[in-house]
């Protein structure tokens, strides 16, 4: 008689039919990252394209009419019209302050410059009326420097027309050496208080 061993268990084809599963998950979870990555690599092209580039204010502006309407600025202050930016405080935008020689009412040349650049700004804004305050250092009389101050106002005026801006809007005022930009009894501070600035006429 011929003995009949007891079956042995095949101890390497569990381990081998684990192998095929973990491949295929492997495999399965390789497409679906595949076709995730190319979904968002889709939808971050489309936004790309969709993306508008931010308006510079004073520039390229082909409508002037809704001067009142909101826009976005290129220096970071959205939401805000031209008029607006005129008279903003340390924006590019905004009209620069002119300054004088002691005892002087005539326009140096940085002035000139100045006045050149805040006539442009001021042709896009059309309709905004603008007031030049005259300013003084401390030195002389309170008399004296109003009327010096009223002289600086008016000749930064006068230029400003020279340049194309209507006169009617530009009117002046003078405070002499009643707002100082600086306080101090020295040529550092009296160099500041010696000016014209812009504001926004009430």
């Amino acid at each position: 008689m011929i003995p009949v061993h007891p079956a042995q268990n095949d101890t390497t084809q569990p381990p081998y039919r684990a192998k095929i599963g973990e491949n295929e998950s492997m495999v399965k979870f390789s497409k679906l990252m595949t076709v995730s990555l190319a979904l968002l690599l889709v939808v971050g092209m489309m936004a790309g394209c969709q993306r508008k580039k931010p308006l510079d204010t004073f520039t390229n502006l082909d409508d002037q009419s809704g001067l009142g309407s909101e826009r976005t600025t290129g220096d970071g202050l959205p939401g805000m019209d031209l008029e607006s930016l005129l008279f903003e405080p340390g924006s590019k935008y905004g009209l620069q302050t002119v300054y004088f020689d002691y005892n002087s009412d005539a326009l140096r040349g940085d002035a000139m410059d100045t006045l050149r650049s805040n006539a442009e700004k001021i042709k896009q804004v059309p309709g905004v009326v603008i007031q030049i305050a005259g300013h003084c250092d401390e030195r002389g009389t309170q008399e004296y420097n109003m009327a010096l101050g009223e002289r600086r106002a008016l000749a930064v005026r006068q230029y400003l027309i020279q340049l194309g801006v209507s006169g009617d809007r530009i009117v002046t005022i003078s405070y002499g050496k009643e707002f100082p930009a600086a306080v101090g009894s020295n040529e550092a501070a009296w160099s500041k208080n010696r000016r014209a600035e812009f504001n926004r006429a009430r």
